[in-house]
């Protein structure tokens, strides 16, 4: 277990993400771009799993309930709705932290099986998301989201970005598997 200035660092790291996450500025582009809004998804979502895998220690039953709020905010209705309605907007940030810190808790007593499923469902899952958006269908826009402000040429960047983070989470994993299996 980390000792408690070990713990502080990633506290700190988690409170920043939240602040450069949850503020006015980036409040107000929510319905104007959808990249903002996918974005702080990550973000808030990391910032739970560092404060959590810091602080708690939970059993791998709470991996359910953490993946809960990612999969429900992505489904089209709830995605739109948190970028136009600050209400949704809270309820969808608070939840993003709140599974990410049961996630971040939970993950030492989950075992390899339980990491690697979550690990593969969470790429097959973004990755058939973005390549739908990659391919203009209009998941997040109307006619499918008929209220949503948000144009279907506006989610290539999001699509783009979404591959960035799997890529950037796929070298973090392999990297960190290739060093298990070389010690």
């Amino acid at each position: 277990m980390l000792n408690n200035k070990s713990k502080l660092p990633f506290l700190i790291l988690s409170f920043l993400i939240v602040v450069i996450s949850v503020n006015p500025i980036t409040i107000s582009f929510l319905p104007k771009n959808p990249l903002v809004l996918m974005a702080s998804h990550y973000a808030l979502y990391f910032a739970g799993i560092l404060a959590g895998a810091s602080l708690l220690r939970l059993n791998k039953a709470f991996v359910i309930p953490a993946v809960v709020p990612p999969i429900i905010f992505h489904f089209p209705f709830f995605f739109v709705q948190s970028g136009i309605n600050l209400a949704w907007t809270f309820t969808d940030y608070s939840t993003m932290v709140v599974g990410g810190v049961l996630l971040g808790a939970a993950l030492r007593s989950a075992g390899k099986l339980i990491k690697s499923s979550l690990f593969v469902l969470y790429m097959v899952g973004d990755t058939t998301l973005a390549i739908l958006l990659v391919l203009g269908f209009p998941v997040y826009s109307p006619p499918s989201v008929i209220f949503s402000p948000y144009s279907v040429s506006q989610f290539y960047d999001v699509s783009y970005f979404m591959f960035g983070v799997m890529n950037l989470i796929l070298f973090v994993v392999l990297g960190y598997t290739l060093r298990k299996l070389l010690n």
